[in-house]
């Protein structure tokens, strides 16, 4: 679902499309995914999707994607098609709001964490090859993600935005105490990361241009091709470690409850590296970078504190906390066993 209220309604929709792609929008039909407000349009000639990013999303990261999805079905990657609007722009604006027109890709997606193992070893070939064709791409922006993601100093203001937040924890919020409690172990787990990382091997990390945001809902699928790989609007220069460990997590269905199969996430490992190569501190710090990422996030619990009928958020806040517990409680097991790859 959107995490900002959509501008849209169906009039307006209508109008945007009539006006600034010609096209006559007979049906309207909301898609509940991803981060943006989606909507599926039935026109008297073809199916599109019309797409209405968050007030934050800019220009240039459209531009951005549009470069990388040209370079990927120049590549044989199945990618979205961009729609023209009459003035041959790929984007329009609305009330502060940039929109865009994609062709609707014929498919089915699925949730997060529903992946048997098949599917989890098919979400991370897809990982591996699209990572190593964009290792083909002009290197993107590393958009200083070590510091603001990876570094002592985001800890450390992590722990202040936890302490902030767990004094507006209203009253009346019925899950009030598991999200205090979730407070709690994220702290006690920060400044345990304080006291005892060294935050330099960070620096020794294999960084590659990577999706940024790959999961199995930014796939969908086709019964007789790969499938379409969306949403590249978080592509950036990363700690590959990083989009693999968190790609695995949101696949397999075994880790809804926190629990990670350590065969299944080495197994995930070694079918990316047939792609890409992975040094030594990747793999035995896989599991630390990305708890390190995991631990300072307030994503959830802010807005369902904010706003009660954000139902999946919380949820998915506190799925993020047993992952994190999970991954604290088998740091050095799962490093040990993806050290052997």
């Amino acid at each position: 679902m959107g995490i900002q209220k959509t501008n849209l309604n169906n009039n307006k929709i209508k109008n945007i499309l009539e006006s600034q792609y010609n096209i006559k929008a007979l049906k309207i039909t909301k898609i509940n995914r991803g981060t943006s407000n989606i909507f599926k349009i039935q026109s008297d000639k073809n199916k599109y999707i019309i797409k209405e990013f968050i007030s934050e999303r800019t220009r240039e990261t459209i531009i951005k994607e549009i470069n990388i999805i040209n370079f990927l079905q120049e590549r044989n990657i199945n990618v979205p098609k961009y729609i023209k609007t009459i003035d041959n722009k790929l984007y329009t604006e609305n009330e502060g709001r940039i929109i865009i027109v994609q062709d609707y890709i014929d498919g089915y997606t699925v949730e997060d964490n529903t992946g048997n193992y098949e599917k989890v070893i098919e979400c991370a070939r897809i990982l591996g090859r699209l990572t190593k064709e964009l290792m083909e791409y002009p290197e993107l922006s590393e958009e200083n993600i070590i510091e603001e993601q990876f570094s002592e100093n985001r800890i450390k203001k992590g722990i202040e935005k936890l302490e902030k937040l767990k004094s507006s924890i209203k009253n009346d919020n019925k899950y009030k105490k598991q999200i205090i409690d979730d407070i709690d172990y994220k702290i006690k787990i920060s400044k345990e990361f304080i006291n005892n990382f060294d935050f330099s091997i960070i620096k020794k990390l294999t960084m590659l241009n990577s999706h940024g945001d790959f999961c199995t809902q930014q796939l969908i699928y086709h019964d007789t091709e790969e499938p379409t790989i969306i949403d590249f609007e978080k592509a950036k220069k990363l700690p590959i470690v990083w989009e693999i460990m968190r790609s695995y997590s949101y696949a397999d269905k075994e880790i809804k409850n926190g629990n990670i199969n350590t065969n299944t996430l080495s197994d995930y490992f070694k079918e990316v590296t047939k792609y890409i190569k992975l040094n030594q501190y990747d793999l035995k710090y896989a599991p630390y970078v990305y708890l390190l990422q995991l631990i300072s996030s307030t994503f959830g619990y802010k807005e369902y504190n904010n706003d009660y009928s954000q139902i999946e958020l919380i949820e998915f806040a506190f799925f993020r906390t047993r992952l994190c517990k999970s991954l604290h409680d088998n740091l050095e097991e799962i490093a040990s066993i993806l050290i052997k790859i």
